[in-house]
């Protein structure tokens, strides 16, 4: 593969004409070799088998998993739980008194329907009079009973008795289950979310004059979330015009204290893409300052639902950053840590400022720098390649890459030294106690590598569109 061609400003012949369309043509010419590689191996070579096999496995999941559902909703949900119940008893009673009173309720639909409904072609069938068995048992089991026919003999009788006693004990759970569903929803004052919209969603936890600066950049990236669950204390009469001019987004609000675990497990805080917890402005007066205590609180509840939930805390006083940090904060940020760095480079280097200005502002447009994938044929190339791609394909300048790091890992410490029974022993007490065997993964940043600098996996560009 060729390599990227570079011009040297040592001499002034080096920096003629000449020689930079020289090297603009061979960085051309290797990233056409670079586009075709991605077009050829963007497609991996794929068996019939294997693709029918993995069909047949997704099905049994969605099988699987709508069997599971069902279950679930059986054992929490009484009003379905007894509803089946009923069903079921009605069916097993009208199959049974069928058998057994057949020549009763099959004459009593000669009489009652005539000719107006019938499975069978000149008198009813098997399947007329067990539908007519049916509508008897569901008047006789709903209380109605309308006394037109009644079994003859005296198992058939002894079968009404039971359904009829029946009756008094199941009606009664339904219509109690029902009852316990209306009074639940009018005490929780609010409907439940709808599960099904709501994953790798963003959370925002807390209000403060920055929150509407945020959905209005969410708004314009058309790659990230569009779906936000808002969770604060605010009245929701002032939420809901903040959150109005935001047509692109669909927005959630939730006004509950988000220090409770119910509150965060409500906003579906496992299944959520980020968690950001802002200082909280809600129900303070113009004097009054955020209690960030509720930030470490809540990064604290927010990791015992989900371990591998992505946090990010904004702080305004610099000693919880510590807090944050033991308690597995994924990022931190501080509002005023770089003012004074732009403040001194209107000095020493001017221009600078207005970059970082104009790079901000750029990104309404959807412009500015940005984090982006890195084709997957490229892994394992150098950054010259990877910038060449980038430079003639999207005409985007590669700035540097976001690297996701893991933090310490006691497995990755102990290795395969000593012994795998002890090891073995070491990681059951320790998960069994609760504590967790490594911390969170960040972010870090790696600018202007050099030219030889290896992308791997864990690699996302960061451009200047």
């Amino acid at each position: 593969m060729s390599k990227l061609i570079q011009p040297k400003p040592e001499t002034t012949e080096d920096l003629s004409i000449d020689k930079l369309e020289a090297a603009v043509k061979i960085n051309k010419d290797l990233y056409d070799e670079l586009n075709k590689l991605t077009e050829f191996e963007a497609v991996d070579p794929f068996d019939s088998d294997q693709e029918e096999s993995l069909t047949v496995q997704e099905e049994e999941k969605a099988v699987s998993a709508t069997f599971l559902k069902l279950k679930n909703i059986y054992l929490e949900n009484d009003l379905f739980r007894y509803a089946i119940w009923s069903i079921l008893l009605m069916l097993v009673s009208t199959t049974i008194l069928t058998i057994v009173e057949y020549d009763m309720f099959k004459g009593d639909v000669s009489g009652d329907i005539g000719e107006s409904f019938r499975f069978g072609d000149t008198e009813p069938n098997w399947l007329d009079t067990f539908f007519h068995t049916f509508w008897w048992s569901v008047v006789t089991f709903t209380t109605v009973g309308y006394g037109d026919v009644s079994p003859v003999t005296h198992i058939g009788k002894l079968l009404t008795i039971v359904i009829m006693l029946l009756n008094f004990g199941i009606v009664t759970l339904l219509g109690g289950a029902v009852a316990s569903v209306l009074v639940a929803e009018r005490l929780k004052g609010d409907d439940k979310l709808d599960e099904n919209k709501f994953n790798d969603h963003l959370v925002i936890a807390g209000w403060n004059p920055f929150v509407p600066s945020v959905l209005k950049i969410l708004e314009t990236d058309k790659e990230s979330t569009s779906v936000v669950i808002l969770v604060n204390e605010t009245d929701s009469e002032l939420i809901d015009r903040a959150i109005s001019t935001f047509e692109n987004l669909d927005i959630t609000h939730l006004c509950e204290n988000f220090t409770n675990e119910t509150v965060l497990r409500k906003a579906f805080l496992d299944r959520a893409g980020m968690f950001m917890i802002l200082p909280d402005n809600s129900g303070l007066l113009p004097h009054e300052d955020p209690d960030e205590d509720k930030t470490v609180l809540t990064c604290l509840t927010a990791k015992a639902i989900s371990e591998d939930c992505t946090v990010v805390a904004h702080v305004l006083n610099p000693e919880n950053v510590s807090h944050l940090q033991r308690a597995n904060v994924n990022e931190i940020v501080m509002p005023d840590e770089h003012v004074p760095h732009l403040l001194a480079k209107h000095v020493t280097d001017p221009g600078v400022p207005q970059l970082f200005d104009e790079l901000i502002n750029q990104e309404e447009e959807d412009q500015g720098i940005q984090q982006v994938d890195i084709p997957r044929p490229l892994m394992g190339q150098t950054h010259n390649k990877i910038s060449a791609y980038f430079k003639f394909k999207h005409q985007w300048l590669l700035v540097g890459y976001a690297i996701k790091k893991s933090g310490f890992s006691l497995e990755d410490q102990m290795g395969e030294s000593g012994s795998p029974l002890i090891r073995d022993m070491i990681t059951e007490q320790l998960e069994g106690a609760g504590i967790k065997l490594s911390s969170d993964e960040h972010v870090v940043v790696e600018i202007n590598p050099s030219d030889d600098y290896v992308i791997d996996d864990k690699h996302r560009a960061l451009v200047l569109r």
